[in-house]
Formats: C-alpha cells, sequence, structure tokens
C-alpha cells in the first residue's frame, strides 16, 4: 500500500504497463500479465523482491519514481522473510508472533503461573497482551524499540531482567526481529 498501489491498481501507470493489481493478496500472487512476481518459497528468485531490490536495470527498479523512497531494509526484510515461508495471506500476530509468545511465556503469563503473579501480565490472547502489566503496557504499537516486551526479549532492562528467565529458552534473532516488525507496524490483531 505505502510504496506500490499508487501505480499498481485499475487506472495507475504500473498497472496499465504490467497488468499488476496490488489491491488485494489475489492479485500479487495473480501477478503481471508476463507472470507471476512472487515465488512462493523463494525471495530470491521472486520477481517482486528483483525489482524492488534493484537486481534488474536500474530503468525497471521498483518504485519507479526517482523522488519515492522505496521500502526500507527492515520493509524488504520483511517481505523476503514472507515469500521464503510461503507467501500465505496469513495474519501475522496469529500465525506468526503469537506462536512465538505461546512457546516462549504462557507458561508463565497465564492465570496461575508465575509472571503472571508478579507482573499481572496475561498472554493467552491479543486483548491480555495489549492490556500489558499491572505497571503498565508492555507494547507501543509502532515503536518496538521502547516497548517493555522488546527492552526484555532483548535484554535491555537496566536492572537485568531478561525474558525468559531459563536461558535455554532465548528466542532466536529471527523470532525477536519477527516479533519487532510486527510492533512497529503497529501491533494489529491480525
Amino acid at each position: 500500500r505505502t510504496y506500490c498501489l499508487d501505480c499498481h491498481e485499475p487506472g495507475g501507470a504500473g498497472y496499465e504497463e504490467s497488468g499488476l493489481d496490488l489491491r488485494t493478496y489475489e492479485g500479487l500472487m495473480k501477478g503481471t500479465k508476463f507472470g507471476p512476481v512472487v515465488t512462493p518459497g523463494d525471495a530470491f528468485t521472486s520477481n517482486l523482491m528483483v525489482l524492488i531490490e534493484g537486481r534488474a536495470a536500474k530503468e525497471i527498479r521498483m518504485p519507479h519514481r526517482s523522488y519515492q523512497q522505496g521500502p526500507s531494509k527492515s520493509d524488504r526484510k520483511l517481505l523476503r522473510a514472507w515469500i521464503n515461508v510461503g507467501a500465505k495471506d496469513s495474519a501475522i500476530f496469529r500465525d506468526q508472533v503469537y506462536p512465538i509468545l505461546e512457546l516462549y511465556c504462557l507458561e508463565c503469563h497465564l492465570p496461575g503461573g508465575k509472571g503472571y503473579e508478579e507482573s499481572g501480565l496475561d498472554m493467552r490472547d491479543y486483548e491480555n497482551l495489549m492490556k500489558g502489566t499491572m505497571f503498565g503496557p508492555i507494547i507501543v504499537p509502532g515503536d518496538a524499540f521502547t516497548s517493555n516486551i522488546m527492552v526484555l526479549l532483548e535484554g535491555r532492562s537496566k536492572f537485568g531482567l531478561k525474558m525468559p528467565f531459563a536461558e535455554e529458552r532465548n528466542l532466536s534473532k529471527w523470532e525477536k526481529h519477527l516479533v519487532r516488525a510486527w510492533i512497529n507496524r503497529g501491533a494489529l490483531n491480525n
């Protein structure tokens, strides 16, 4: 929507030139009149990434207009990751973020768990997660850096507190990236 839609919808120059309609998931997956732009499971060969990353001829790099910045490095990483895991029409929170929280956090952060008893943080669903702790919210939509959940997951607390408590259960760099990207994009229940 941010970088592509004004050209790649009916009436737009990109749509008229290529037939690529980015108004819907189905339009993206259909591709252009020349063929698909997304190869599920393979971001490197997906024409969408080739064009966005500038690995094609300079004159067809996307977005075309020199005055418009293209997707940030973080946005490109997220697109690449989405394509590499199958380019599914899925809900990011439900399908990617919540399973991470469920695996690493839910054992303690539900009624009766140690984390819940000490902080009041209930992570059984989106609404409770967004409510936060008895001390305040843990997620600042649009700002992962100041969101307490990321401060704790990344071990940046000035008091040395890090989550999860058990060292052998640390989130991978990629899992932290997914949670961070979800927060930076508004921490939506999608």
